[in-house]
């Protein structure tokens, strides 16, 4: 389940960046149509006896400026976005080095590729004898036994009727 959400997060994320790009492909298409239309009203219908009128240049001047805008305006979002994406990858990848490079300890884990610095310490009561986990806080991934050279716990939970409560013993 844990890798199947990793792949879906890939794959959404490289589907955004794909939808992204295509949308500003296709605005800057669009916008080099717009320019070849004006070019056709402002030169070539003038041959065919076009005369120059203010009644229908405004509202087309205005529906072509609209048009700009209504084009410009996402595919600069867009580009902003994918800047941003790839500003955050690259910074990420930074980060991990810098963390390194100060002596932290830094975990990616192998399941969701998420970086931390300290994993979630668990019981694990899958086996015979509990012991203490670590997992990813991210996804729950087991990363390994918090405390391998010791020997396993004998821990239980159970109810407290003097603290009305769970205790772990």
């Amino acid at each position: 389940m844990g890798l199947s959400l990793n792949v879906k997060g890939l794959v959404n994320s490289y589907f955004r960046n794909f939808v992204l790009v295509l949308w500003i492909v296709s605005s800057l298409f669009v916008l080099f149509l717009l320019s070849r239309i004006d070019w056709v009203v402002h030169h070539e219908l003038y041959d065919f006896g076009l005369q120059f009128s203010a009644v229908w240049a405004d509202p087309y001047w205005f529906s072509l400026r609209l048009i700009y805008v209504c084009l410009t305006v996402p595919s600069v979002l867009s580009g902003v976005v994918l800047g941003l994406d790839f500003w955050d990858k690259r910074n990420d990848a930074k980060g991990v080095v810098k963390g390194l490079e100060r002596n932290n300890m830094l975990v990616r884990c192998p399941n969701c590729e998420h970086v931390f610095s300290k994993p979630l310490v668990m019981l694990d009561f899958s086996g015979g004898k509990t012991r203490l986990v670590s997992v990813c806080p991210y996804c729950n991934y087991v990363l390994g036994e918090a405390d391998a050279g010791e020997e396993d716990l004998d821990v239980r939970v159970v109810f407290s009727e003097e603290e009305k409560k769970w205790v772990i013993h």
